[in-house]
């Protein structure tokens, strides 16, 4: 786990050698073990390293002796041993997955690819071809920015490493359709940045850069969902609990101690739980709360007791304005997901004991677990109802809290099923973005292309592993873990794993009354009856409680004092939405992301 930063200039990139080593200090906290830099013609390459697999040996960047191709890598192959045993190579001279990588490059091209099982960023410059080729991996566990600037190359795993590399060539201008996809989804999706001209690298995409043109592609596509037949769920749940214990058992590969998030939900139990049967000794468990009724302590303690971990409850009941503070320190580009600020809490508490944790990440997009989920399967089908939910689409009644249920209502249960996917994450409609930003408003287009079969529940998971997943809750998680050194692995997201599960229809992984049913039979064996039979909680932040309560007065006057939100967004809508979070009759996710928008602005433009 790392931080990486690089320049293709054809001028010679030893002239960016100094706005380079800024870069790499600005990304200290995701690399504090070492750091370093190569130079080779028109590139030059910087890495900084958080040491996790061959502590001694596998430092960056490398460089094979022979052909002079060199390697920064921000993540980690779980299968490098597999890969290392089929390689031609008999000579390596690291134990690292970083050489494992490198080699299979030489070995298979540009078809490596198709042999990783990981998370990674990369950038590989090869002065055979005096190209550059890198990539993203499958679910965006790991970031990738670049721009192209006078026809040079920039790259770097943060937004503002790569601001600080570009130094004065860098044109900082707000983009428009990105501020517009922010406050409908409360992220920027790939590949667009809050600046004009400035670039996130898709999941599951390669690029080459090579003598000035740029071209990238997608690696792997996956599979639709419902394409996959199935038997009774019992039997696909014993044929899937294997890969599962082997997707934990890979990432259970470290140099370091490895602990585990543990929530108290299902996902992150059924982690621990493998864990301590492949790890067979005590280990270090995590779970944060906000000092509530409703905190998972109380399941986590089931777990944990039950596995013997040695056990820790955070709490964030104090500092809050302080914890936020930091939180929006931590994000490069406007970020509103409400959960940032315990994932930040909860990270700094572990660096304190660990360098890298397992989490449930990804489970509730893999077995079905959010409630829009359920909520879609019920929702009834109206043949009026997207055009009454457009019609209602105004601003004018956006104050009303039952009107914007009846529009969001409405678009569930339109005939559409694009229409009726985007409205279940929508935060700002498209009425209220044209309030917001005027004529710049514009409709979320769907991330990927819809089969004309799938149903509405396996649209919105499709959706959300197009963009929820690899543009917010990775990147949520990612920002936040490396904010405190910390390596942050997701086994539900392994590759292997996925391909058996993705397939399948939302009617064997869920009931319309109950999210991840066929996880909880995969889970059967190894958890409390109490975990098991818990509903889902979110891991959301109480926002509307905080907002109109300790944060009022810290929300109020930000918004209210930012010059930014007042250049970019109409005056009259921002002090509506204020006035009305503030009491509690408003959307508290409208003015969350509003908060945040000015903190960004205030810490980072």
């Amino acid at each position: 786990m790392c931080g990486i930063a690089g320049v293709v200039d054809e001028e010679g990139g030893g002239i960016h050698r100094e706005r380079l080593e800024k870069a790499l200090l600005k990304m200290s906290h995701r690399g504090p073990d070492g750091d370093g830099v190569f130079l080779s013609g028109p590139c030059i390459l910087g890495h900084r390293r958080l040491a996790i697999i061959d502590i001694e040996g596998g430092a960056q960047p490398m460089v094979d002796r022979e052909s002079g191709v060199a390697i920064v890598f921000n993540g980690e192959i779980y299968n490098y041993k597999e890969i290392r045993a089929s390689l031609k190579c008999e000579r390596f001279h690291t134990n690292s997955d970083t050489e494992v990588l490198l080699r299979a490059y030489l070995e298979h091209g540009e078809g490596v690819l198709a042999k990783l099982r990981g998370m990674f960023a990369f950038a590989i410059w090869d002065p055979r071809d005096q190209k550059l080729f890198g990539a993203r991996d499958r679910f965006g566990e790991k970031p990738f920015y670049y721009t192209i600037q006078k026809g040079r190359f920039f790259f770097a795993s943060e937004l503002p490493a790569l601001r600080v590399l570009l130094g004065r060539d860098g044109e900082l201008c707000i983009d428009r359709d990105a501020l517009n996809d922010y406050l409908a989804l409360l992220y920027i999706p790939a590949p667009r940045t809050i600046f004009r001209g400035i670039f996130k690298l898709e999941a599951r995409t390669a690029f080459v850069w090579k003598k000035g043109q740029f071209r990238t592609w997608r690696y792997e596509a996956l599979p639709f969902p419902g394409t996959r037949p199935s038997g009774p769920r019992e039997e696909v749940a014993r044929e899937l609990r294997p890969a599962i214990e082997e997707a934990v058992r890979l990432q259970l590969r470290s140099d370091v101690p490895v602990g585990a998030l543990l929530s108290g939900g299902i996902d992150s139990s059924t982690v621990v739980a493998i864990m301590a049967r492949e790890l067979g000794g005590r280990f270090r468990t995590y779970t944060v709360g906000f000092g509530r009724a409703d905190d998972e302590f109380p399941y986590a303690r089931l777990v944990a007791e039950r596995y013997g971990t040695e056990h820790t409850e955070i709490r964030l009941d104090e500092n809050l304005e302080q914890r936020v503070e930091r939180t929006f320190r931590c994000y490069g580009e406007p970020f509103a997901d409400s959960s940032a600020v315990p994932t930040v809490a909860v990270y700094e508490a572990v660096s304190r004991h660990a360098k890298v944790v397992l989490t449930g990440d990804g489970g509730d997009e893999l077995f079905a677990g959010y409630g829009r989920y359920q909520q879609a399967a019920r929702w009834p089908k109206l043949s009026l109802a997207s055009w009454l939910a457009k019609g209602i689409d105004n601003p004018r009644w956006m104050r009303f809290k039952a009107i914007s249920r009846l529009r969001r209502g409405l678009a569930l249960a339109s005939q559409d099923p694009t229409l009726s996917a985007l409205a279940s994450v929508e935060v700002f409609s498209f009425g209220e973005r044209r309030w917001l930003l005027g004529k710049d408003a514009a409709p979320i287009l769907f991330p990927a292309p819809l089969s004309a079969s799938m149903e509405l529940p396996d649209a919105i998971i499709w959706g959300d592993f197009h963009r929820y997943l690899p543009d917010d809750l990775m990147v949520k998680t990612d920002t936040a873990s490396m904010a405190s050194s910390v390596e942050s692995r997701s086994p539900f997201l392994d590759p292997e794993l996925v391909r058996l599960v993705a397939p399948l229809s939302w009617r064997v992984k869920q009931s319309r009354f109950q999210g991840k049913t066929l996880l909880r039979a995969i889970a059967r064996p190894l958890l409390p009856e109490a975990v098991l039979r818990r509903r889902k909680r979110g891991f959301g932040s109480p926002v509307d409680a905080w907002l109109s309560g300790p944060l009022r007065t810290f929300f109020l006057d930000e918004l209210f004092s930012s010059g930014f939100l007042r250049d970019h967004l109409e005056p009259s809508a921002l002090k509506t939405i204020a006035q009305e979070v503030s009491s509690g009759r408003g959307n508290p996710h409208q003015g969350w992301s509003l908060f945040a928008l000015a903190l960004w602005a205030r810490f980072h433009f």
